[in-house]
């Protein structure tokens, strides 16, 4: 026989008991620094597909790997600037009493990793789920970004020929 509980009273319990307190406003911040982080990757796609169609063919089949190398650069400060935000989040809220484990614990969530020794307390069990999910949508973010870049590169590359 099946031991299945009523839908509603099972999202109602989970909406009190794991997205309550402080855990709703480190969401909307998840969200906002997730909105932030693609629409910068947007730009620097943006903006690095038009340096590629608009400079000379010649000068980036000599140098193309440093346009897409400094772009790289930049996509890594876009989630530098997550990792720091989260780490200030965790410890603006009181998570950690030490700032670098609230910094350890965000780079190690954000990278799905894992976290070790931390013992988060029953208001905060949400918390690598939250930075987890959104670590794994920024990534995929940037990825895609990237490879669009990289494909921009090849097209106007193979255009010479």
């Amino acid at each position: 026989m099946t031991n299945f509980q009523n839908p509603l009273k099972l999202l109602n319990f989970y909406a009190n008991n794991i997205f309550g307190g402080g855990l709703d406003v480190f969401m909307l911040s998840a969200i906002l620094i997730f909105v932030i982080h693609s629409f910068l990757v947007l730009l620097i796609t943006k903006g690095f597909g038009h340096f590629i169609s608009r400079s000379s063919i010649s000068w980036k089949a000599r140098v193309s790997f440093l346009p897409y190398a400094f772009v790289m650069f930049l996509i890594v400060l876009t989630h530098m600037m997550d990792l720091l935000f989260y780490a200030y989040m965790l410890d603006g809220m009181g998570v950690f009493t030490d700032p670098l484990a609230s910094f350890y614990f965000a780079g190690e969530m954000y990278t799905t990793v894992g976290y070790g020794n931390y013992q988060l307390s029953p208001e905060w069990r949400g918390l690598p789920l939250v930075i987890a999910f959104s670590g794994i949508f920024a990534v995929s973010i940037s990825g895609a970004g990237l490879f669009n870049m990289l494909q921009m590169l090849l097209n106007e590359r193979n255009k010479k020929k």
